[in-house]
């Protein structure tokens, strides 16, 4: 390449990055900017805060509190905002408070406004550069530019521009949390349940996939890392669900000759197993599924109906791929640090069992009794100290009680 063409490159790609980092109009903003700042003036802001800023799916996103109850945080996305935007205010609604987290949600209105894929690559770096230039400790995660009806056109400069983003996050030590084939149904297309009426922003079922991919996103790609290091077996027993699951470290030996695998992720809830059952149940094609999840979903408000409700939708995805599939389901169990929540977790079991019954590809596995001494209550000599998670001495019950189910 000579000089004449070097320079025109470079003025090519200096224009487009320019271009990239204009505000779209940071007036219009300013309103928004300073209702922030006076909330910090009536209330400070925590320390080792996350804060969560994009545009308007973040500022629309009201439940966030409770659906992070344990993290102090703040929502400073402002609606109809380009990434350009958020590098322009990045002082005043993100540095500011020296975060221990940030989760950015931005791009589709660039590309809605007729920028490039690029262009909102070279935005996104801009602000990353801004951010670490001033907090290189604060981690960063990018949550991808969902797909939406609405904007169903505009599908492929989305996928180009989330597909230039997350290599640039590989490259730069950022978490590309990618929301995007979560948000599609089998035929490809939106799920319009996760949406509202404008077929753009989230429903609160959509905030229930973003919510699922920002918790456990890490530990789906750790499974993906153990099949590339050994192989699975064929048509394995998957079981999966929550950290009863997790710890269950003697799985293998407790049914030597039969093709177990463990999939659970500590702490999820029914929802999560749907939500990665392509990745943790479906890809493996098992000849069984054994669940054992709920008692997450009580304990953080869910109503016995929801969990019911999530796990019919679970069995419908893996039927959808594997029909002759069957999934077990183990009763919720008892523990005495939940005791109080018993009866919810009573009227959850009862409404899957119920459902069992209705096919032969399911079964029911009820713990619970066995879980319970003569006083009615659950067994002191089972737990560990944390009186949730079971010994193993609790181990050995479920062993007793599930093998039967795995033939």
């Amino acid at each position: 390449m000579n000089y004449r063409h070097f320079a025109l490159l470079f003025l090519l790609l200096s224009s487009t990055w320019a271009l990239a980092l204009k505000p779209a109009d940071p007036a219009r903003f300013e309103k928004a900017i300073q209702a922030f700042e006076a909330e910090d003036a009536t209330k400070a802001p925590p320390k080792d805060v996350t804060v969560f800023v994009g545009a308007s799916n973040i500022r629309r996103w009201q439940s966030l509190p409770e659906r992070f109850k344990k993290t102090p945080l703040l929502n400073r996305g402002f609606g109809g905002s380009q990434l350009s935007d958020l590098v322009f205010f990045a002082d005043r609604c993100v540095i500011k408070y020296r975060p221990k987290q940030i989760y950015l949600n931005a791009g589709g209105n660039d590309l809605h406004a007729g920028k490039t894929p690029e262009e909102v690559l070279g935005a996104f770096d801009a602000f990353v550069t801004k951010v670490r230039t001033a907090l290189p400790q604060t981690a960063i995660s990018f949550i991808s530019i969902p797909p939406s009806p609405a904007r169903w056109s505009e599908v492929e400069l989305v996928k180009q521009a989330n597909e230039l983003i997350a290599a640039s996050c590989a490259r730069q030590g950022v978490d590309f949390i990618d929301t995007f084939t979560l948000l599609l149904g089998a035929d490809g297309m939106p799920r319009p349940e996760l949406y509202v009426e404008d077929k753009l922003h989230f429903s609160e079922a959509g905030y229930d996939v973003v919510t699922s991919a920002i918790r456990w996103q890490k530990d789906i790609l750790a499974f993906a890392k153990k099949d590339a290091e050994k192989a699975p077996p064929e048509h394995p027993i998957v079981f999966t669900g929550s950290s009863s699951i997790v710890k269950w470290k003697t799985l293998a030996e407790d049914f030597p000759g039969l093709p177990v695998m463990n999939r659970g992720f500590g702490g999820s809830e029914v929802f999560d197993s749907f939500n990665y059952a392509h990745l943790t149940v479906i890809k493996y094609k098992p000849k069984l599924v054994v669940m054992y999840a709920g008692g997450n979903d009580i304990a953080a408000g869910k109503t016995p109906q929801r969990v019911f409700a999530d796990f019919k939708a679970f069995v419908a995805k893996v039927w959808a791929a594997l029909p002759e599939c069957r999934i077990c389901y183990i009763s919720n169990a008892p523990n005495p640090k939940r005791w109080s929540m018993i009866d919810k977790m009573i009227e959850a079991s009862r409404l899957v069992e119920e459902y069992t019954k209705t096919d032969k590809r399911l079964q029911f596995i009820n713990v619970y009794p066995h879980m319970l001494g003569t006083d009615g209550r659950p067994k002191p000599d089972i737990f560990v100290e944390d009186q949730l998670h079971m010994n193993a001495n609790g181990y050995v019950i479920w062993k007793e009680v599930v093998g039967p189910y795995l033939k």
